[in-house]
C-alpha cells in the first residue's frame, strides 16, 4: 500500500530501526500542478539539498543535480520551463507499505550544464509572490476601492492569486488554506499596488495588518492563517510533538551533534501605529521569563537595529491601536528570541518534518527554527528553540 502524508506507528518504529530506507524523487508538474512525469534514477544526489527556513513568505528552497538527459534541457518542451514547477517527494518503505511526504513544490529559478550533469536551483512558490520570478507585476494601479467592510479577506487573498499573469494563467491556480476567521473578517481599510510592485506585496501587507503567518506549505498550498493574540509560546505546548527523540536512538541523532547560539540578544521590541493624527499608539514587548537566558533582567533591554516597527491603525471597532500594538510586538519577540537561542544539531532525514512543528528533544519541547536536508547522505540538520526559554506569561516563572 503506498499512503501520502500519513503518520503510522510502523512508518516511525521503521525510521528508529535498522531498516531505515529513504529514496528521494522529483515529480514535474505543469502550471495546474497536474504531473507530467516521474525522474528517481537519474538524480545525482552528491550536492543535493533543500532548505527551509520560519518567517513570512518564501520558506523553500532546493538545489540539486540532473544527469543531463534532452527532456531536462531547459525549453517549451521541457520539464522544466517557464510557468512549470516540480514536487521533490521523499519516500520511505517500511514493510509491504510505502510512505511517502513531500518535501515542497518548486519553481526552477535557474540551471546550469557542465560534465554531463544539469544542476538546478528551485525557489519554493512565494517566488510568484514576491517578484523573484517576474510573475504578476502590478501594471496599471490596483486598489480595493471599497469602504472598509465591503469585502472580506479571505476573498481578497483568493481575487489576488488568481490573477492574470499576461498570457490568461492565474498566478496560482491552487486554492490556498485559509483560516476560517478571515471568510468573514473584513478589511478594514483601502489598500492600493502602485504600478511596478507585485500582488503578492499586497497578501504579505494583509499578513501584517492582520496578524497571520502565511507560506506555502510542503504540499505548495498557500496557508494564511491566523497567529494566537495572547501568550503566543504557549500555543505551541498544545501542539503535540512530531517526533520525539530518545537517547538509545543512535540510527536517529549523529553522536557529532553541536550546539550553536547567536549572541545578539534581542529581548525587547516596539511598535507603534503609523497614523499622523489622533492618538498615536505603541507597545513595547519585553522578555521576563526567568527561566530565559536572555531575559531583560539577565542581560538588560537590547533591541533591533531599528527600534521601532510601524504599523497601520486601521479601524478599532475591534482591537484598540494599543491592542494591535501589543500583538504585532509579542509576534516579533518571539522570532526574535527563537533567532537568539536556537540550537543546531543532525538526524536522520525525517521525511514529515518542518518548522514552526514541536518535537521533544533532550526531554524538552523545542520548535523547530530551520531544516536543512541533505538529500545525498539521508541527514538534516534541525535548528530549534527551546520552548521553556520564550518569552512567555502563561505561569512559568517571571521575575516581576
Amino acid at each position: 500500500m503506498i499512503y501520502f502524508n500519513r503518520i503510522t506507528n510502523e512508518y516511525e518504529q521503521s525510521l528508529r530501526d535498522d531498516h531505515y530506507d529513504i529514496d528521494i524523487f522529483i515529480r514535474p508538474l505543469d502550471h495546474w500542478e497536474n504531473g507530467v512525469g516521474e525522474i528517481k534514477a537519474d538524480i545525482v544526489k552528491e550536492g543535493s539539498s533543500i532548505s527551509v527556513n520560519k518567517g513570512n513568505g518564501a520558506r523553500r528552497s532546493t538545489g540539486f543535480s540532473l544527469i543531463l538527459k534532452d527532456e531536462y534541457i531547459p525549453s517549451k518542451n521541457s520539464y522544466f520551463w517557464y510557468n512549470r514547477k516540480f514536487m521533490i517527494i521523499a519516500e520511505h518503505k517500511a514493510g509491504d507499505n510505502i510512505y511517502r511526504f513531500p518535501l515542497g513544490v518548486f519553481l526552477c529559478s535557474s540551471a546550469s550544464e557542465l560534465n554531463g550533469r544539469l544542476t538546478l536551483s528551485g525557489a519554493d512558490k512565494y517566488a510568484n509572490l514576491n517578484g523573484e520570478s517576474n510573475v504578476g507585476k502590478v501594471t496599471e494601479p490596483f486598489s480595493t476601492n471599497i469602504s472598509a467592510g465591503d469585502i472580506m479577506i479571505g476573498d481578497l487573498i483568493r481575487e489576488l492569486l488568481l490573477q492574470d499573469i499576461g498570457n490568461g494563467l492565474p498566478i496560482d491556480p491552487i486554492a490556498p488554506l485559509i483560516d476560517p476567521y478571515f471568510n468573514s473578517c473584513p478589511l478594514y481599510a483601502d489598500v492600493t499596488l502602485s504600478i511596478g510592485q507585485y500582488y503578492g506585496e499586497l497578501i504579505t501587507q494583509l499578513a501584517q495588518m492582520y496578524g497571520a503567518d502565511c507560506y506555502y506549505n510542503t504540499n505548495g498550498q498557500l496557508v494564511f492563517r491566523r497567529k494566537p493574540t495572547v501568550d503566543q509560546p504557549y500555543w505551541y505546548m498544545h501542539m503535540g510533538y512530531l517526533w520525539r527523540y530518545k537517547d538509545q536512538d543512535e540510527t536517529v541523532i549523529s553522536k557529532s551533534q553541536s550546539t550553536t547560539y547567536s549572541l545578539d540578544g534581542i529581548n525587547c521590541v516596539t511598535v507603534s501605529t503609523d497614523n499622523s493624527e489622533g492618538t498615536v499608539y505603541s507597545y513595547t514587548a519585553r522578555n521576563k521569563n526567568a527561566e530565559s537566558p536572555i531575559n531583560v533582567k539577565a542581560i538588560g533591554e537590547r533591541y533591533p537595529s531599528d527600534p521601532i516597527v510601524y504599523i497601520s491603525l486601521g479601524d478599532t471597532s475591534g482591537d484598540s491601536g494599543e491592542e494591535k500594538c501589543r500583538q504585532y510586538a509579542e509576534y516579533l519577540l518571539l522570532q526574535k528570541t527563537r533567532n537568539t537561542i536556537s540550537e543546531n544539531f543532525s538526524s536522520i532525514l525525517i521525511p514529515h518534518f518542518d518548522v514552526d512543528r514541536v518535537i521533544r528533544y533532550k526531554d524538552e519541547d523545542y520548535i523547530i527554527d530551520s531544516l536543512n536536508l541533505d538529500l545525498a547522505g539521508r541527514k538534516m540538520t534541525v535548528g530549534a528553540s527551546n520552548v521553556s526559554f520564550l518569552p512567555q506569561n502563561w505561569g512559568l516563572t517571571s521575575y516581576e
